[in-house]
């Protein structure tokens, strides 16, 4: 598993965001439409009914698988490059979620799609252009034929603030809890990773004036 964050290069982004934000590839020629949009834990619910056609998914990068079955696929290691997402509705601070990526994709080695997913680090947060190739021993296998990384992003920093924020409100330690929750809001996040911050952060506000009334 990838380590999170130390804390000075978390400070880092925090402070200047992502640097390839914005950057947009593709590794076959443009559809005549643009792809239907839907969360990955949609398409992965019943990903056969999308078989061969483009979606648009929104995700958060893991890392890259660096072995599996070439038998179960057409993906063969020898040509593909595969790559472990998170679901972007996945909230990263929780181990739960950490430990379970929603997918497992793959981009053809050499095209432009794979060079760009090769400078992605976990946590950049990336909206895929894939198809749904086959649906064999249990699972999906997808292609991603389009990648950028999205305006808004959940920096390995946000989640090592909130896993901070976390433990102190588990110690009841509600005026560092807060601290650390403000310092995660401050990249422009996803509206639903803002929603859950903002939740905790007005909790540890709430026993801070009650005990300040006491």
């Amino acid at each position: 598993m990838l380590s999170l964050l130390c804390a000075p290069l978390a400070a880092s982004l925090l402070a200047t965001g992502h640097p390839q934000q914005g950057l947009a590839v593709e590794a076959s020629a443009p559809a005549t439409a643009a792809p239907l949009a839907v969360p990955a834990a949609a398409l992965l619910k019943k990903p056969e009914l999308a078989l061969g056609e483009r979606r648009s998914v929104v995700v958060q990068f893991k890392d890259e698988v660096l072995d599996w079955n070439p038998f179960l696929t057409r993906f063969d290691p020898g040509a593909f490059r595969g790559f472990d997402v998170w679901g972007d509705e996945q909230l990263l601070w929780l181990q739960e979620e950490y430990d379970a990526p929603i997918a497992r994709v793959f981009a053809l080695e050499g095209s432009p799609v794979d060079l760009a997913l090769d400078r992605a680090k976990p946590h950049d947060r990336l909206e895929l252009i894939v198809v749904v190739r086959e649906f064999s021993a249990g699972r999906a296998w997808i292609e991603v034929v389009g990648a950028r990384w999205t305006e808004q992003q959940t920096p390995e920093g946000t989640v090592l603030h909130a896993i901070r924020a976390l433990d102190m409100i588990e110690r009841e330690g509600w005026t560092i809890a807060a601290s650390e929750l403000e310092r995660a809001l401050r990249p422009d996040v996803p509206a639903h990773v803002r929603e859950a911050l903002e939740e905790h952060l007005a909790h540890c506000r709430a026993d801070i004036e009650a005990r300040e009334a006491d």
